[in-house]
C-alpha cells in the first residue's frame, strides 16, 4: 500500500490511500479509520465494497489511472521543444492551470524536480501550451500539461502527448502511465491516444 498524506486542506486531493488488495484490505480501512485527516481510499472498481460500506464508507468520485504499452511511436510534425528552464516553462504551465494558493505553490514545487522533462508546443514563435514528463527505469510517467485560454481547443495537447510517447520510446520505455479527471478533455485525449482508461473507486469515511 502507498500512503500520502497532505496537511494544508487545499491539497486534500493527495491524501490518499493506494495499492490496496483484498489481502491488505483491512489493514487500510484501520489506517483510514487512524488519520485525522481522513484520507481517501483508492481501491479496483468492486474490491470490497460491502466491507467498506459497513466500515461507514461511502463513494465519492473515481479517479482514473490510464496506461499504454509503447512500442514505435509516430513522430509528431508540430513545432515543440523541450526546455531546461523552470521559468520559462511553469509561467505557460500555470497559466494554462489558472490556479492559485498552495495548489499552485504544489505544481510549481513538483515542476522544478530535477528529474522532469519539460517541453513547450510553439505557434508563431510563442509557447502556447505545456507538458512534462517524467521516466522511472522503463515506465515513463506523464507530468502536468495545460494549453494557455486564447488556445484551446486547437489540439496542442493532443500533439504534446504524441510527442511525449516519442520521447519515452526513444528513451527505451515499454508502458507509459497517466492520470486524468473523469469527464476531463485530458481523460479524453488519453483514450483517443490508445491509453487503456482504469477507473479506480475512492471511497472515504465521515
Amino acid at each position: 500500500m502507498l500512503a500520502v498524506a497532505a496537511t494544508d486542506p487545499a491539497l486534500g486531493f493527495l491524501s490518499t490511500v493506494s495499492g490496496v488488495t483484498i489481502e491488505t484490505i483491512h489493514a487500510a480501512i484501520d489506517l483510514v479509520a487512524a488519520e485525522g485527516n481522513r484520507p481517501a481510499l483508492v481501491v479496483p472498481t468492486g474490491l470490497g465494497e460491502a466491507l467498506l460500506l459497513r466500515a461507514g464508507f461511502v463513494r465519492a468520485a473515481d479517479r482514473l489511472l490510464a496506461l499504454k504499452p509503447l512500442t514505435t511511436q509516430p513522430r509528431v510534425a508540430v513545432d515543440i521543444i523541450e526546455v531546461t528552464a523552470d521559468d520559462a516553462f511553469l509561467d505557460v504551465l500555470m497559466a494554462g492551470y489558472e490556479v492559485d494558493g498552495p495548489v499552485a505553490a504544489f505544481i510549481r514545487a513538483e515542476h522544478r524536480l530535477p528529474m522532469m522533462r519539460r517541453f513547450l508546443a510553439v505557434a508563431r514563435g510563442k509557447p502556447i501550451a505545456a507538458a512534462a514528463l517524467t521516466i522511472h527505469g522503463d515506465v515513463a510517467v506523464l507530468g502536468g500539461a495545460s494549453t494557455l485560454p486564447a488556445h484551446r481547443g486547437h489540439g496542442a495537447q493532443s500533439q504534446l502527448l504524441r510527442h511525449r510517447l516519442h520521447v519515452a520510446t526513444d528513451a527505451g520505455c515499454t508502458l507509459a502511465v497517466a492520470t486524468a479527471r473523469p469527464g476531463s478533455v485530458s481523460a479524453a485525449n488519453l483514450a483517443r491516444a490508445g491509453f487503456h482508461i482504469q477507473h479506480r473507486a475512492t471511497w472515504k469515511r465521515n
